[in-house]
């Protein structure tokens, strides 16, 4: 094949060549068991297209035919995001088939495969999901994919980011990349390619009547395996003894291959590739289910393991401004007890230059102008008038010698403040005379 001519000895599928007289072709997009798909474009719409032809030797096939008719209507009855759009289905002149459909931009997981090897569990388990949700609905119409493997899963670029979308119900892609060449998709019996028994379930190995949608769950448990090892669970030099292993020998786990690989996810893989159906998950969204819940565990782990690294990171600094709380704390404690002393200070200060001194004066105001303290507890007769009665003046004399002479006060500090004593009373000068015996002993 050739980009000049698309289709060898069919001039009518060559590069400018009219289809239903709308689609005009454009070029060479890819080639598969069943037919080729070529680059057209919609005239009336001006619009890009991708047109899958069944083989001219096939076309005679009218189970063939049939089959291929009947997906590409399923596929155009369904909505989902991750199935391609069947735009339009009719013949060409020569009575084979032809499904028009949107064309994709972007590469299938075959050829994400062979750039970057194994994926990260997180990007695997997306692209399941993806096609899980898609297989559903079509499941859901009595659609079994059959075929499901690397290349027919495409990572198309839209406007809302990359999606993933499900090739062949009839759907094709624009292949940016060539369709990968290997061994897994090259074998071949007589020439005639099988099919993808690398992803093929043991039931319809052996061509079982009753093939259901747990067909299609083991195929996505193989490609899971292929994704986060890079190796296909089962692999093989011929299709005989391929087939074989994967009709008898144990399925291997995700840590033959990669030791580090979730334990969750091995379980997920082991369940999905069971010999038996009965065994596997019963539907694909029961497989989605079970992804979901190990995502989400799988997001919790990640979350706390970062946390519990930002919290090494930035403990030493965390103790660090807990040190220098603790310090700016205590500054201002010790500058708090510092201005509470210095404000006791000034206001005892204050009290004594005005409150503690004149309450000291008021003390010691009766007492200013005094050498001695007063005579206590001394009776004293009051003197007689007479001068000639002596009998007082002796009583008076006697209880003076029997009280012993108090000691000599301390001397109170003469206030600062202009003090005025209290006047005296002037002494009667008529009992001058009695008294000086007394008063001169007694300083009254």
């Amino acid at each position: 094949m050739s980009a000049s001519l698309p289709v060898p000895g069919n001039p009518a599928l060559a590069p400018g060549a009219i289809i239903g007289g709308k689609y005009r072709i454009d070029g060479f997009l890819g080639a598969g068991g069943m037919g080729v798909v070529l680059s057209a474009t919609h005239l009336e719409l001006s619009a890009p297209v991708a047109i899958k032809i069944v083989r001219d030797e096939l076309a005679q096939h009218e189970e063939v035919v049939s089959r291929l008719l009947f997906e590409a209507r399923a596929a155009a009855q369904m909505r989902s995001a991750h199935i391609v759009r069947v735009l339009d289905v009719a013949r060409l002149e020569s009575g084979a088939p032809y499904i028009v459909m949107e064309q994709l931009e972007g590469l299938d997981l075959a050829a994400v495969l062979t750039e970057r090897g194994a994926l990260p569990p997180a990007d695997a388990v997306s692209y399941l999901l993806q096609t899980c949700d898609g297989l559903s609905e079509a499941h859901g119409l009595g659609i079994v994919h059959r075929d499901l493997k690397p290349e027919n899963l495409f990572l198309a670029n839209t406007p809302e980011g990359v999606v993933l979308k499900i090739l062949d119900f009839g759907i094709s892609k624009n292949l940016g990349t060539a369709i990968r060449s290997g061994a897994r998709s090259t074998l071949t019996k007589k020439g005639v390619t099988v099919g993808s028994p690398f992803y093929m379930s043991p039931e319809q190995m052996r061509a079982s009547p009753n093939l259901d949608e747990r067909a299609d769950v083991w195929s996505l448990g193989a490609i899971l395996f292929e994704l986060l090892t890079g190796h296909c669970p089962f692999e093989a030099d011929s299709p005989a003894e391929l087939c074989s292993k994967v009709m008898v020998d144990d399925t291997p786990t995700l840590t033959d291959f990669c030791a580090s690989s979730p334990a969750g996810l091995d379980s997920i893989v082991k369940r999905c590739l069971q010999k038996e159906p009965s065994e596997r998950y019963q539907s694909t969204a029961e497989l989605a289910n079970a992804l979901r819940e190990f995502s989400v565990a799988e997001q919790a782990e990640a979350e706390a393991e970062t946390a519990a690294q930002e919290y090494a990171l930035t403990k030493p600094r965390r103790f660090a401004r807990t040190l220098g709380l603790l310090a700016i704390s205590a500054m201002l404690v010790c500058a708090g007890v510092a201005f509470w002393q210095l404000q006791g200070r000034s206001e005892w200060a204050r009290w004594s230059r005005t409150g503690g001194a004149g309450e000291a004066a008021r003390s010691a105001g009766p007492q200013i102008g005094r050498t001695h303290a007063p005579l206590a507890n001394t009776e004293i007769a009051p003197p007689s008038v007479t001068s000639s009665n002596s009998e007082p003046i002796a009583r008076a004399s006697a209880v003076a010698q029997q009280v012993p002479t108090p000691a000599a006060p301390a001397m109170v500090p003469v206030p600062t403040t202009h003090y005025e004593p209290p006047v005296e009373p002037k002494p009667n000068p008529t009992t001058m005379a009695t008294r000086d015996g007394v008063d001169s002993r007694y300083d009254l």
